[in-house]
């Protein structure tokens, strides 16, 4: 109706980008520049695009906005977000810090959280890792406790733990979930994603699990609650603290493990599970990658491979045994997204495990499963930075982008290493 007016493209621009399609985003803000070249929410706007491929043309579109408005807070958050988003943690670190002058200047505060932890510097992340819950979406999470003080790791002590993000967060927290009910030392619940009930129950004798859908009911029974996310404030402020971290914190069901070997008719073989894709995170492109491209590294290589990927993708399993004649082995009675105790009982069957940064490295790392998990070049604050193993799981190995986007080379180790470990037919 109105593809000349350069509100319309900017709201529609704003639009694509927040839905990361990024490519049809500049072709309307590069024509919405020329109509309004002085317009610092364009020129924010296109900071943001390029800051996914281009780390010096994403800075000066947003100086140049700086230049251009006095509401500098948002613009001044994206140019720190920019150098944590190219691995400078450092620089990053020092300009969050010399905009963060003030507890209005939340964003910033939980920025400057994820650099600290990336950079090790644990104690001061966690410290500001709080500020998520004035941060959307954190400041619109209904605590399931309304009068219940937060536990500030007293023992003998009446606590509910309870889940705030994903499948993915609430398995790193687990791991520290056997240290906070020895310290509380008299009862602890936590509500969790019904899925992950099966498996924490056999896991952690004592806990009671409850789903999350529980709330408000329990009121009366805790003296203390404490969200999951906090509970590493408590227990890992030092990387020497990682030291308490269990190898293998998950126990899958070995009789369903032995009954899904039969199943699939591996008997006496080497089995590699596969994951190859994220469908949740924040940018899904930098997460994942086609089969094709990622399961040609396992050509020649003696072994089974069997899929570890949720998500409707048999279409795209069978398109890649017709172009490579390499077989993916599925199960038939394990839905991969819902029945989180099958894939577990997958992955305890697997000799390793090779997958980007999805639920399942998570719980592959938990069950303390040999694994080797495909990084983007700017990981998530989980991973730490340049390091090639993981704190929060021992049996992980860390393979991370050297550039921007770029797979080819760190699948071109990947393979090298996978002829070194199994033999070539």
């Amino acid at each position: 109706i109105s593809p000349e007016d350069p509100d319309t493209l900017r709201y529609f621009s704003d639009f694509l980008v927040d839905k990361q399609r990024f490519t049809e985003a500049k072709v309307l803000l590069e024509k919405c520049l020329i109509l309004t070249p002085k317009n610092s929410d364009v020129l924010n706007l296109l900071g943001q695009v390029y800051q996914r491929e281009n780390f010096d043309k994403a800075l000066q579109f947003y100086k140049n906005a700086l230049d251009l408005t006095d509401d500098k807070e948002s613009i001044q958050n994206n140019i720190g977000a920019l150098y944590f988003e190219f691995n400078q943690v450092k620089s990053a670190i020092d300009y969050f810090n010399n905009i963060s002058n003030s507890d209005k200047n939340i964003k910033t505060l939980l920025n400057l959280a994820y650099a600290y932890i990336a950079d090790n510097r644990f104690k001061e992340g966690w410290e500001k890792y709080e500020y998520r819950w004035q941060v959307d979406p954190g400041d619109k999470v209904v605590w399931p406790l309304k009068d219940k003080p937060l536990w500030d790791g007293k023992i003998k002590s009446k606590v509910l733990l309870w889940r705030e993000q994903g499948i993915g967060d609430d398995i790193i927290f687990l791991g520290l979930a056997p240290e906070a009910y020895e310290v509380a030392g008299e009862s602890m619940s936590i509500l969790i994603d019904p899925r992950l009930i099966p498996i924490c129950e056999r896991s952690m004798p004592g806990i009671e699990f409850l789903p999350a859908t529980k709330g408000s009911a329990l009121e009366d029974s805790f003296d203390y609650q404490l969200p999951m996310g906090s509970l590493p404030r408590l227990f890992r402020n030092s990387e020497e603290d990682f030291n308490k971290t269990k190898q293998g914190y998950f126990k899958a069901d070995m009789t369903r493990v032995e009954q899904l070997r039969k199943e699939l008719g591996i008997e006496g073989r080497k089995v590699i599970g596969i994951s190859w894709k994220s469908f949740k995170s924040l940018n899904t492109t930098k997460k994942s990658m086609d089969l094709d491209r990622f399961g040609r590294i396992f050509k020649d290589c003696n072994v089974a491979l069997l899929n570890l990927q949720y998500g409707e993708v048999d279409e795209e399993i069978e398109e890649f045994k017709e172009s490579t004649g390499i077989e993916v082995l599925q199960s038939s009675s394990v839905d991969l997204r819902e029945d989180l105790d099958g894939l577990a009982a997958l992955i305890e069957l697997c000799d390793l495990v090779v997958s980007t940064s999805n639920v399942t490295i998570h719980m592959a790392g938990a069950l303390g499963k040999d694994s080797w998990v495909l990084l983007p070049f700017a990981a998530n604050f989980w991973w730490l930075i340049e390091r090639t193993d993981s704190l929060w799981y021992p049996t992980v190995r860390l393979y991370r982008q050297k550039s921007l986007q770029d797979w080819s080379e760190i699948l071109e180790v990947i393979r090298s290493d996978l002829n070194q470990r199994f033999d070539k037919l």
